[in-house]
């Protein structure tokens, strides 16, 4: 028999859902022929169609409601074949300023898809551009920004850690897991949480394979949820790179989410934090939130907390509040 819970990861969440097909077919932004290559035929179209768009317009690739030198910037930059669909492992940057969750201790264990070989599918590191993610948020709600060590009390204080004392670099790598959690999820509005947003915003965030589509999509998923103004906050000051990028992050890398972070917090009588944290983690389709990942079965007494029990959660890693407080 079905646990009577499961029918939450089921919910069909209209334009916001994303199906596998569709993703596929988002590669190369500017094909507007469906040959797979960007091409003179792009080019003769986007001209055609130059001026004032009204309805569909594939040509309208900034949606901007006219086709113009943007449009024709962008088809320029993405001329040739278009990418394969993102189904590869993670590439290292050399280059990125941020740094590595794994520098601070790896807890792999039995954890499955938490070493940087498991990084597939879109799926990235936890790194430091999730504290930057955080702080931005905490920016936009007129708090101050905090540092790893400042999460990482929070965290241990309000119970959400395996262990009562820390050691070593537990505060910094506690803190950056939460803040990562919190920059993922916090900036949602009680009225519109609902968990399979959160398996189709990171699936589009992952899976979607032109860079310029993908953060378009997931933007205008953002908009329709967030605290109002968020996202344009995030467009005016530059931090958008940040905030997608983090919504990429894959929860069990390096061991953290349970070698450090498995708290064993009471939620509701029905649960403990571990579970909610689990929100974020996505069966190995990445199509349904509150999975186990590689396991591929449903972290079952998190579905048993009320949706806004869930969302109070991860706000207050935001506000750094009560967990079992009506936070934002």
């Amino acid at each position: 028999m079905k646990h009577p819970s499961v029918c939450k990861l089921a919910v069909a969440t209209g334009l916001l859902a994303f199906s596998s097909s569709a993703i596929s077919s988002e590669c190369c932004v500017a094909d507007f022929t469906g040959d797979n290559t960007v091409s003179a035929d792009e080019v003769l179209l986007l001209l055609s169609a130059w001026g004032s768009c009204s309805g569909s317009c594939p040509e309208d690739i900034d949606d901007s409601g006219d086709v113009n030198s943007n449009d024709l910037l962008t088809l320029i930059d993405r001329w040739g074949d278009c990418p394969e669909p993102n189904g590869g492992d993670y590439v290292e940057d050399p280059d990125s300023p941020y740094m590595d969750l794994a520098v601070w201790g790896k807890f792999h264990g039995s954890n499955n898809n938490s070493r940087l070989y498991e990084m597939v599918d879109g799926r990235t590191p936890i790194t430091t551009e999730a504290m930057e993610a955080y702080n931005n948020l905490r920016g936009f709600l007129g708090l101050s920004s905090l540092d790893y060590e400042q999460v990482g009390q929070w965290a241990f204080s309000e119970a959400l850690t395996n262990n009562s004392q820390w050691w070593g670099n537990d505060l910094k790598g506690v803190g950056l897991y939460y803040a990562m959690q919190g920059a993922k999820v916090g900036w949602v509005t009680d009225e519109n949480y609902y968990p399979q947003f959160f398996a189709d915003i990171q699936r589009t965030a992952r899976r979607v394979c032109d860079p310029y589509e993908m953060k378009i999509q997931v933007l205008n998923m953002a908009r329709q949820v967030d605290i109002d103004g968020f996202v344009e906050y995030l467009e005016a000051n530059g931090m958008t790179d940040a905030f997608v990028n983090t919504i990429k992050m894959e929860p069990h890398y390096a061991g953290w989410m349970h070698g450090r972070c498995h708290g064993f917090r009471n939620v509701e009588g029905v649960a403990i934090n571990h579970d909610l944290n689990h929100l974020t983690v996505l069966s190995w389709d990445q199509m349904q939130p509150f999975m186990n990942d590689t396991f591929d079965w449903p972290q079952w007494n998190a579905l048993d907390v009320s949706d806004s029990g869930v969302i109070d959660y991860f706000q207050s890693m935001v506000i750094l509040g009560d967990p079992d407080d009506d936070n934002l």
